[in-house]
């Protein structure tokens, strides 16, 4: 079992490059003590792992987790944001090219599988995949071999595949939105990372560890929490997770001008209340307080009012806001498109 603090290279803190550093993983809970202990056998095999959970539990830490505890650990892991990706694009980054295979191909170049040959190939957002690019992967990964674009021969790289997604894929299959044969591709030995609400004995360390990176990065090593401050962080449902819980306390620390942060700085609602987007529009947004408790909202409909929020306290700037959201900024990009997306078609309705 590893137990530790959080780590500057999951958070994606300036001076540390993904996959550099493997990471600690506070593992106080059963259940993530269970995790742990199954991720470190599961290590040592070749076998595709499925990684899911709601979004900001922290899906990509144990993807390095296990990629560090293998044999390929010396290998830097390579990491695919399947959201990211178009149908026309995928198969040149994913496989690679020829020189001349297309207009704009001067020279050849290697794809990601190729990158991540003798390594571990994490596919983040697997659920995102379209249709035709999930006939593609599954070609691979049932036959070991793939054709750069513009070649006429295969080529075979040995990669150890991870995939994750905070969707719910057996649903996706019913409803035809994933292919089934891809899912039991994936689905080979599957992890469920628990909500942070499920293990708040957890709570403590993630805060001390996230405090000291950020006592760093600001320069102030006499930041923390009033008594009251630490109490609302402690009982707060955090239906973002460790993620929002990262976002929160660098939002209070970066906001505080006294080194005590108290409760007000970490912007959360009373009664385990969150403040989110009633019916948020990208161009506008008005933020209320939402209380969480007995309540079903959707978890789609959370993550959008968090976005839009993130977006809002940084004054549209989306880079910014991707950085604190922990998303590339072509994820927000297109995250923006759907809700706008989704607003004309309930103008229409």
């Amino acid at each position: 079992m590893l137990t530790g603090k959080v780590t500057c290279a999951r958070f994606g803190e300036a001076g540390t490059e993904q996959g550099a550093v493997c990471p600690s993983i506070v593992s106080q809970s059963p259940a993530m003590t269970l995790l742990v202990s199954q991720a470190d056998a599961v290590a040592k095999t070749d076998c595709t792992v499925l990684v899911t959970g709601e979004s900001g539990v922290g899906k990509d830490v144990i993807a390095r987790y296990i990629h560090f505890r293998s044999d390929r650990a010396a290998k830097k892991m390579v990491t695919v944001n399947c959201g990211a990706f178009t149908e026309t694009l995928f198969e040149a980054q994913f496989f690679g090219y020829e020189k001349g295979a297309f207009t704009g191909a001067s020279a050849a170049r290697q794809g990601l599988l190729e990158a991540a040959d003798e390594s571990t190939l994490f596919l983040d957002e697997v659920a995102d995949m379209a249709p035709l690019m999930q006939v593609k992967l599954l070609r691979f990964l049932e036959e070991g071999s793939f054709r750069r674009v513009g070649s006429t021969h295969d080529r075979i790289v040995n990669v150890r595949v991870i995939a994750a997604t905070n969707k719910d894929l057996e649903m996706a299959v019913r409803e035809g939105i994933f292919r089934a044969d891809l899912y039991y591709r994936l689905n080979v030995i599957s992890f469920s990372v628990p909500p942070l609400r499920e293990r708040r004995e957890e709570l403590p360390e993630l805060i001390e560890g996230f405090m000291t990176i950020f006592r760093s990065r600001f320069r102030r090593p006499a930041l923390k929490l009033s008594h009251e401050a630490r109490r609302r962080v402690q009982e707060h449902n955090w239906p973002g997770n460790v993620r929002e819980l990262r976002n929160c306390l660098e939002r209070a620390c970066a906001l505080s001008t006294e080194d005590l942060i108290e409760e007000e700085r970490l912007g959360l609602g009373h009664n385990g209340s969150l403040h989110v987007v009633a019916r948020p529009r990208v161009e506008e947004v008005h933020v209320r307080s939402l209380s969480l408790v007995g309540t079903r909202m959707r978890l789609a409909d959370l993550e959008r009012a968090h976005i839009l929020s993130i977006l809002e306290d940084h004054e549209g700037n989306r880079e910014r806001a991707s950085a604190v959201l922990g998303i590339s900024a072509r994820t927000l990009y297109r995250k923006l498109r759907e809700y706008e997306t989704d607003e004309r078609a309930e103008d229409v309705a």
